[in-house]
This record gives structure tokens, C-alpha cells and sequence, in this order.
């Protein structure tokens, strides 16, 4: 029984906060965004190019949603792709890649949080959710499949966290004694992991696409930061 408990006091505290939500009534403020929505062309060595937000995308979200993505490429031929969604009065733009990934095909190998140096005034660190998934290929398009590296975080108003049980009481908290309708931000950033031929080879490939991305997310932050949060998860 002992082993239930932390997961019984996080049920009763997500359905206070939810409950608390329910009765607050209507929300009249909105929140500024905690980062400037405009990926730079340029990052480091990296070049980017936007990349497409579909019409399915934008049907399923709240019409207020912003979005922002681009593929970047390095001189190595190394591949990044950074999209942020930011959710406008409705919370409901934002998700977990956990919810929505299985439903595209792709199979949850690994989970985990990292924490990624920054250099950022007032920023020391980000933490991330880090998923490692792998999509198996039709038999057509021969045996094998794809590997992807995702890290995702949420950046709101002085507010940062990678996990999403923390943003929906926070979201929750804020509506109900601050009548604001917090506007966070969806960051993830991805690359794949190339095949290597052995089990010791992908293994290797795959820890120099990790540092590849916490890199890129080191260079990323002091590019978006309205201000600078403490860093939490």
C-alpha cells in the first residue's frame, strides 16, 4: 500500500486543483507569452528553414493557437527539427507528445528528464522530457525503421517545467487565485538517429545525437527567453 501512496496524493491534488478550475468561473485575463514566438534564422553553425504546419494541425487546435517551426541543417549534414506551440485563452493546445505520438505509429522506447546547461541571463539550465521512439517501416519500404530523439518543455509567463503534471496545477492554481489564463508554450526539438550496424554502433550514435540536441537546446533558450524563469521540472 505504501507504494500507492505518492501516486493516490498527486490523484487528490490534480482533482482539487481541476475541481477548484471547474468552479472559478470564467477566466478574464490572459497571460503575455513567457517567449518571443520567432525562431532565428541562424543558430550557431546551424541554418534554418521553416517547415510546414499542416491544415489538419490548425483544425485541431483552438483558432488562437500560434505556431512557429523550422529544420535546421548543419555543414555536417546533421538534422534538427524545432517547433513551438503556444496556446492562446484555450489550454487546450497544448498536449503531451506521449498522447499523440502512439496514435502516429511510433512506439515509446525510453522516457526520462535531462538537464541541459544554459547560458542565459538568470538561466543556468533547462530541464526536458527526453523520448526516444522508433517507428517500424512497412515491409514495402523495407525491413528496419526510424529512430527519433524528442525533447520537449513548457515555457509560460516566469514559469518553466518539463512535466506536465506540474503545468496543469500551476495552470489550475493561476485561474483560480489569480483569475489568469496562463499562455504556455509547447517546445520540442528532435533529430533522428541514424542506423548503425551494430548494437555498439547505435549505441554510440545514439548518445552523439543527445549532446547534438542538448547543444542545440543551449543555443536555443537565450534566443527566446522573454525573461528568465528558475529553471524547474
Amino acid at each position: 500500500m505504501k507504494s500507492w501512496r505518492p501516486y493516490l496524493v498527486l490523484i487528490v491534488l490534480l482533482a482539487a486543483t481541476l475541481g477548484l478550475t471547474a468552479f472559478a468561473g470564467k477566466v478574464t485575463h490572459v497571460s503575455e507569452a513567457g517567449i518571443v514566438m520567432s525562431l532565428p534564422p541562424r543558430l550557431g553553425d546551424w541554418v534554418g528553414e521553416p517547415a510546414e504546419v499542416t491544415e489538419r494541425e490548425r483544425l485541431g487546435l483552438p483558432r488562437d493557437t500560434e505556431f512557429e517551426r523550422k529544420r535546421y541543417w548543419d555543414a555536417f549534414g546533421h538534422e534538427v527539427y524545432c517547433s513551438i506551440v503556444l496556446a492562446g485563452k484555450d489550454s487546450r493546445s497544448i498536449h503531451r507528445p506521449e498522447t499523440c505520438l502512439p496514435a502516429q505509429g511510433w512506439a515509446i522506447l525510453d522516457a526520462r528528464y535531462e538537464n541541459v546547461p544554459v547560458d542565459a541571463p538568470g538561466l543556468s539550465s533547462v530541464t526536458v522530457r527526453a523520448l526516444k521512439t522508433f517507428f517500424r517501416l512497412p515491409e514495402s519500404k523495407g525491413a528496419g525503421g526510424v529512430t527519433r530523439l524528442t525533447y520537449y518543455w513548457f515555457v509560460g509567463k516566469d514559469r518553466m517545467t518539463a512535466s506536465h503534471v506540474q503545468r496543469i496545477i500551476w495552470n489550475s492554481l493561476d485561474r483560480v487565485l489569480h483569475n489568469v489564463n496562463h499562455r504556455w508554450a509547447y517546445l520540442t526539438v528532435s533529430s533522428v538517429v541514424p542506423p548503425g550496424a551494430t548494437a555498439e554502433k547505435n549505441r554510440i550514435l545514439e548518445l552523439q545525437v543527445r549532446q547534438l540536441l542538448r547543444d542545440f537546446v543551449g543555443r536555443l533558450m537565450p534566443e527566446l527567453k522573454r525573461s528568465a524563469p528558475p529553471a524547474k521540472s
